[in-house]
């Protein structure tokens, strides 16, 4: 439907407005106040704190939630996407409790590992050189860079506190030029076999190996790991999806599905959206707009963007990962309780998550069934991209039994899903980017877990800063 109106200073604009999509509902009868590209968690907390404005949310694909996504198999859930999530204080807290989804403490074990056919789990993660298989050079070289690490992690944590009249962004900022002069292998020093394999199965839960990504974020990410509970410390109860549903119910015919975006224009008085559905090419105007895509798609769809910003967008890499999730039908314990994150270095998988944990912790719940979760990510996922679903899904269902030999004959379904560009990851130098990322860009504002470090929370802290100033500019 196409709506021809006059803005309060004389312009004309025409808006379609796709089925499903919001009316035009504005004071004037014009414009939208704002136009959302992406309905990820970033556009869809900024979509969230704008919903009581004159919003349309445009997504490309056919459902929301972007990296987050889970399908609920009652009283458990397939979670093919992030599943832990920063503690009290963080954005990502905020916006749980503004929503009302239900939150809790990540249970089981997050330091187990698994190698050369040996799980260790509990206990002192430093003694863990000394119950795994390992050569005394593996050993020795383990437990002098885990010395490091945590004197390392405790650095990260003092430059992670908040300072006083410091926004979120200046934060952010100063956060990355930490450990940014350098990769975290270069960090590490030569690590000999077994050693090197351990911390490149938890460092590639990045999708970057440890030659790709700087050392401040290999440091931060065991730092988000370790944070007791801090850090990534929270599941979302009945899975991530219960977010993005209730924020989808909420918001209604302001999100249109389907609809891929090619252009976002800006001009002095307001936004224009180009994109396509269902074969048709259609156009939405907008006072603002919110472009919470991935950083090279926002860099190929906004016009006008400054030079620095469009090469810093563009110069943004991305890593690979393989996923799959497990629904199990056991009747009773398993081998894999108490456990929540097991690294297995040198199986086809570098990461198993029992997702089920936190549903199996709960008080009165009746034990049947569970779901695990499953990924390799990084260069070791390209293999992976190019074989037949079916024999990955083999491969990993191989190694799944061979840690875990009770688990054959309990897989009910697996669902498996190849993503070639799935996280955004700091390489070193990734610091000097942050000041073209940050400028203002008039009526478009940013949005996305590349502005940062800390994945999810990032995104939502993004989306909620681009809604704040768009409400202040509405004011």
């Amino acid at each position: 439907m196409a709506v021809i109106g006059a803005s309060s200073d004389g312009n004309v604009f025409e808006v379609n407005v796709p089925p499903g999509g919001a009316g035009l509902t504005n004071y004037d009868g014009s414009v939208l106040d704002a136009v959302i590209v992406g309905g990820g968690i970033a556009g869809l907390a900024s979509a969230w704190d704008l919903r009581n404005r004159d919003i349309l949310v445009l997504e490309a694909s056919d459902r929301l939630g972007g990296r987050i996504r889970s399908e609920t198999r009652d009283p458990y859930w397939l979670n093919l996407g992030a599943h832990v999530f920063s503690g009290p204080g963080s954005a990502t807290a905020r916006l749980c409790a503004d929503v009302g989804v239900e939150v809790a403490s990540v249970p089981g074990q997050l330091a187990a590992v698994e190698l050369n056919g040996r799980l260790v789990v509990g206990g002192r993660p430093e003694l863990y050189p000394l119950r795994l298989p390992l050569t005394a050079s593996e050993r020795v070289a383990l437990s002098k860079a885990g010395a490091r690490l945590r004197l390392a992690v405790a650095r990260y944590r003092n430059a992670a506190a908040p300072r006083e009249g410091e926004s979120a962004p200046q934060a952010r900022r100063r956060l990355l030029q930490f450990g940014d002069d350098q990769t975290f292998a270069d960090w590490l020093g030569p690590m000999p076999g077994d050693a090197d394999a351990l911390f490149r199965a938890t460092v590639t839960r990045s999708t970057a190996d440890p030659e790709e990504i700087s050392a401040g974020q290999g440091i931060g990410y065991f730092a988000l790991v370790w944070a007791a509970g801090g850090g990534l410390s929270r599941n979302i109860v009945g899975g991530a999806g219960v977010l993005v549903d209730e924020i989808s119910a909420e918001l209604g015919d302001k999100v249109a599905t389907g609809c891929e975006v090619t252009e976002v224009t800006p001009a002095a008085d307001a936004v224009t959206v180009s994109y396509t559905r269902d074969g048709r090419a259609e156009q939405v105007t907008a006072r603002q707009a919110v472009v919470a895509t991935r950083a090279f798609e926002a860099a190929a769809i906004v016009r006008g963007l400054p030079d620095d910003t469009q090469r810093a967008l563009e110069a943004i890499p991305y890593g690979p990962t393989v996923v799959m999730a497990v629904l199990t039908d056991e009747q009773g314990p398993m081998p894999w309780d108490g456990i929540y994150a097991l690294a297995t270095p040198k199986r086809s998988f570098n990461m198993l998550f029992n997702i089920a944990n936190v549903a199996h912790a709960r008080p009165g719940h009746r034990r049947s069934g569970g779901s695990l979760m499953m990924y390799r990510s990084a260069h070791g996922a390209v293999p992976l991209l190019e074989l037949p679903d079916g024999e990955v899904e083999r491969a990993f269902l191989d190694d799944l039994y061979a840690i875990f030999p009770r688990a054959r004959g309990h897989v009910r379904e697996t669902q498996l899903l190849k993503l070639p560009r799935m996280l955004p990851y700091p390489a070193p130098g990734r610091a000097a980017l942050q000041p073209a990322l940050d400028r203002p860009l008039g009526r478009v504002h940013l949005a996305g877990d590349y502005l940062g470090g800390v994945y999810s929370d990032t995104a939502i802290a993004s989306g909620q800063e681009a809604a704040l100033a768009i409400r202040r500019s509405l004011a």
